[in-house]
């Protein structure tokens, strides 16, 4: 019975002195919190007037300008900055720029230069509305998902010619962008200043 009893006594002092070593150790606590992305400031937006030939905006937080054509030829033969009309009653100026990976193209459709009003939004009307593009240089695909148009349905684009002494036109716009695969990029505090070139074409008659 003693021999019972001081076995009991030793198990129990084991357990004992078990117990207050594991409760003597540091408690280590692992911290699961995933730590904060990094978030991109906003670009600083250039304090002097929009250049000769160019076209910038925000794109997000994003400042991007754009001043290269989209063809390797002579100013005078590029479209990428053209009045193009036809006695068949077709008006349509277009604004294309490009740095060195992505292309902003505005195109104002219906409109000639002498129809464009001055200091006020372009007004929505049948066959009368700008578009405005933006993609990288080598996805040019409207399916590409990449590839960015105006979401008329979501946001208003607010387009105004300030002026278009000599045929430069010179004004700001702004918007929402929506790519083909469904996502958002604001636009806002654009300008543009570009020289336009006039370009008649032939007029096709169906038959």
């Amino acid at each position: 019975m003693k021999k019972s009893y001081i076995i009991s006594f030793a198990l129990f002092l084991s357990y004992f002195n078990a117990l207050m070593f594991f409760n003597s150790c540091d408690r280590v606590t692992i911290d699961r919190t995933s730590p904060a992305l990094a978030t991109h400031q906003k670009d600083k937006k250039p304090d002097t007037p929009v250049p000769l030939g160019c076209i910038r905006a925000y794109f997000g937080d994003y400042y991007m300008s754009f001043s290269q054509q989209i063809e390797t030829v002579q100013p005078v033969d590029s479209f990428s900055n053209v009045f193009v009309y036809g006695d068949c009653d077709y008006n349509e100026i277009i604004m294309t720029r490009r740095d060195s990976s992505f292309v902003l193209s505005i195109y104002l459709n219906g409109y000639s230069v002498e129809s464009l009003p001055l200091n006020t939004p372009l007004p929505e009307e049948y066959g009368k509305y700008p578009v405005i593009d933006f993609y990288p240089a080598d996805q040019w695909k409207w399916s590409d998902p990449v590839f960015y148009s105006l979401a008329y349905y979501i946001q208003k684009c607010i387009f105004i010619v300030t002026d278009k002494t000599d045929d430069i036109l010179t004004g700001t716009f702004s918007g929402m962008l929506q790519s083909s695969s469904g996502d958002l990029l604001p636009m806002s505090e654009g300008e543009f200043k570009i020289k336009i070139l006039r370009k008649k074409i032939a007029c096709v008659q169906a038959k």
